[in-house]
């Protein structure tokens, strides 16, 4: 049987750990959430921001599978969700 190595991932953790240590030390508290339901077709997706009301969110854009920086109003809008699909007739 063989072993399949796997990546060192590590360092990208120490990335984001840096990332996230950096926000809080600029007074900004990084929430995490879930958005799930109608506005993007019942697809889970993840988001972030921080706690003050103007500041960018960050959101798994479902379309491009990928993180982005984008706004409050661009990711409850559904903007970054695949469209619906089209029922069978």
């Amino acid at each position: 049987m063989e072993t399949i190595t796997q990546p060192d991932t590590a360092p990208l953790w120490q990335n984001f750990t840096n990332a996230l240590n950096a926000l809080v030390a600029a007074g900004l508290r990084p929430d995490f959430h879930n958005l799930y339901g109608t506005a993007n077709n019942w697809q889970h997706q993840p988001y972030a921001h921080s706690n003050h009301g103007d500041s960018p969110w960050v959101v798994f854009d479902l379309r491009e599978r990928a993180y982005t920086v984008t706004t409050r109003e661009r990711t409850l809008a559904g903007e970054h969700s695949r469209p619906r699909r089209r029922k069978r007739r």
